[in-house]
């Protein structure tokens, strides 16, 4: 799907959201690097899609005079590449919007309402949350499982759900698919990896790639790693099967405990 394709596509869905709410959608002048899309009611919505990040971001900010203050704010940020990714893609980001804007989902009986983050002004970084939902499009069942986690969990619990729940499907995953399939799996594990937070990029090498065996699809699936990445994602790799021992901390002995110690002796 080509990128002003994908655009007005996940536009009109959260135009179809918030005209539930009495918002309107605004004509917005073109530009020649990056895709607008306005929205405005009892406060203002905006969609915008840079072309050199390739970044899908939709923002809020508040009214003055009936007009946005323009203190933006973002509310969700993916990557998107209209070159790799799919029409899958382009309807996780907008059922990821849309929901957003509806507020949070109900959940059964006993289940702990999910906290999300506050992200630091300007931070462009993205989390677990993000790469799994980009690995949807490859394991069409991790939807399910997300959504399960999303609803039972304050916060999305990136390592444990890594090693309960994606890794056992990226391992066969990876260990059988075609080459093609390797590369395009590389491309979102690399875009997400250059953008990620440490705890995602340490997911990315330590578990995903240290969980394939065949040293020719590890190196298939670093392709579209840039030059510094291959190198982080190989030296993570030495540490295949080791046990990481955590640095034990030194005990300093007060002036008081060796006082002590001197009128004992």
């Amino acid at each position: 799907m080509e990128t002003n394709q994908a655009f007005e596509y996940i536009a009109q869905k959260v135009e179809q959201e918030l005209s539930k709410k009495g918002y309107e959608r605004l004509s917005v002048a073109p530009s020649e690097k990056e895709l607008t899309a306005l929205f405005v009611g009892e406060s203002a919505y905006s969609i915008i899609y840079t072309f050199s990040g390739k970044r899908m971001m939709l923002r809020s900010c508040e009214l003055a005079d009936g007009e946005p203050d323009n203190q933006w704010k973002t509310l969700a940020t993916w990557l998107f590449d209209a070159e790799t990714d799919s029409q899958r893609e382009v309807e996780s980001i907008a059922s990821d919007f849309t929901e957003t804007i509806s507020g949070p989902r109900q959940t059964p009986a006993g289940a702990r309402q999910r906290s999300k983050k506050k992200k630091k002004d300007g931070e462009q970084t993205v989390d677990a949350l993000f790469l799994a939902n980009r690995l949807v499009a490859f394991l069409p069942e991790l939807k399910e499982e997300i959504a399960f986690e999303k609803n039972h969990y304050e916060d999305f619990r990136g390592v444990t759900f890594t090693e309960e729940k994606l890794l056992p499907l990226f391992r066969e995953l990876t260990s059988t698919a075609a080459s093609g399939k390797l590369e395009k799996i590389s491309e979102v594990l690399a875009s997400v990896y250059s953008a990620g937070d440490l705890e995602t990029k340490g997911i990315i090498t330590y578990l995903l790639l240290n969980s394939v065996d065949d040293d020719s699809r590890f190196q298939s699936l670093i392709t579209a790693f840039s030059d510094n990445d291959k190198k982080v994602a190989k030296a993570a790799r030495k540490l295949r099967g080791k046990k990481i021992k955590p640095e034990k901390v030194k005990k300093s002995r007060s002036y008081i405990t060796d006082t002590l110690n001197n009128m004992q002796s």
